[in-house]
């Protein structure tokens, strides 16, 4: 069964300001107040803290289709492999920044790397050669990824052929018109000159929404040592797994503190790590303002699920089955209380997409 809920895929989880509007003293009949100009921020004002609540967008599937788009309107549709394919041989992959005269980027992808020139056609016709490698991808930009893009609703199949006219492999086109309205309509760009699908006359001046900022803290310092008793203490709070070794812990410098990522329990393909920290000789669940790998939103106790803490950054990838093809990818970083989430990438359907959609985003200032 390739199509399943994000929760099912993953097994365990239960995973302003006011203006005056008056006129002003000296009006005349019939003038209006000038506009209130916005208040310049200082870098000390725009770089604060906004504390923001965590609220990761949701996904939409469109048959073979899936898009999202996360708090800062950067938006990704993904074409997934058809109901009858496990490891579909093309992916098509189409980005979009928010924001006025923001260009589609299309990359191809495979189960093996790509490299170009490549020729992208619809319905025969064709409609881009050549692009530039991007990590393993074929990358179409600027007009050629705008004629893709346009084109991605008028047809069954995209076909992709290589540099000597070879087919390589076809796309389903099979709701990737409505993934695209749908983008449209979350940009602000639905009846615009910039919109991919029913383009209108408007002008394409929806701006792009402000990032929540957070800031975190060095996490200099050096990792306490852990020894035996303070680990088998740690396993019984967190519940783990004792009739099997999973490793050692994980302990990392954490500015006055240690992180510690405690291996507690174990799938076919995911390792959950309980999230500690310690400092003056004593241990404590260490605190998120999200739900975190596969745990519970309520849990005392956080897990990240092939954890590292690596350049200041916790990492967690919580895989919906061996392929990679379906999961959430997470990071969160140390704002000297509690960790907190600025990034999330999702892919609630496992059909053959390794490329995630992004669902939350903050602005990390240091």
């Amino acid at each position: 069964m390739h199509r399943l809920s994000l929760l099912a895929c993953l097994f365990l989880l239960p995973l302003a300001g006011c203006g005056d509007d008056s006129a002003p003293a000296n009006a005349q009949p019939g003038q209006t107040a000038a506009a209130p100009q916005p208040l310049a921020q200082t870098p000390q004002q725009a770089d604060a803290d906004s504390h923001a609540s965590p609220k990761p967008a949701e996904t939409k599937t469109f048959r073979d289709w899936i898009v999202g788009c996360d708090n800062g309107l950067a938006c990704r549709a993904v074409a997934l492999a058809p109901e009858d394919e496990i490891q579909p041989t093309l992916m098509l992959t189409l980005d979009r920044a928010a924001g006025p005269g923001a260009v589609p980027e299309v990359h191809i992808t495979g189960q093996k790397e790509r490299l170009p020139p490549v020729t992208i056609s619809v319905g025969g016709t064709q409609l881009a050669k050549g692009g530039t490698a991007a990590d393993g991808a074929v990358q179409f930009d600027g007009a050629d990824a705008e004629r893709i893009a346009a084109a991605l609703g008028n047809g069954r199949r995209l076909a992709v052929s290589d540099g000597t006219g070879k087919a390589i492999g076809t796309v389903s086109l099979s709701g990737a018109a409505a993934a695209l309205r749908w983008m449209d309509e979350r940009q602000g760009r639905a009846g615009t000159s910039g919109a991919l699908v029913a383009r209108g006359s408007k002008a394409d001046t929806a701006p792009a929404p402000a990032l929540p900022v957070i800031r975190a803290v060095p996490v200099r310092g050096e990792a306490a040592l852990l020894d035996p008793a303070r680990v088998a203490a740690m396993k019984r709070e967190a519940g783990c797994e004792t009739d099997r070794d999973l490793g050692p812990p994980q302990a990392k410098p954490l500015g006055d503190r240690t992180l510690v990522l405690l291996p507690c329990s174990s799938g076919a393909y995911n390792l959950m790590m309980a999230v500690f920290t310690v400092r003056d000789g004593k241990h404590t669940p260490a605190q998120f303002d999200a739900p975190s790998g596969m745990s519970e939103d309520d849990s005392p106790i956080q897990n990240v699920v092939d954890g590292s803490f690596e350049n200041e950054v916790l990492t967690s990838f919580a895989r919906g089955r061996g392929l990679g093809d379906c999961g959430i990818r997470q990071e969160f970083v140390w704002d000297g209380t509690r960790f907190r989430l600025s990034r999330q990438e999702e892919m609630p359907e496992c059909r053959g997409s390794k490329v995630y959609l992004p669902t939350w985003r903050a602005r990390v200032v240091r």
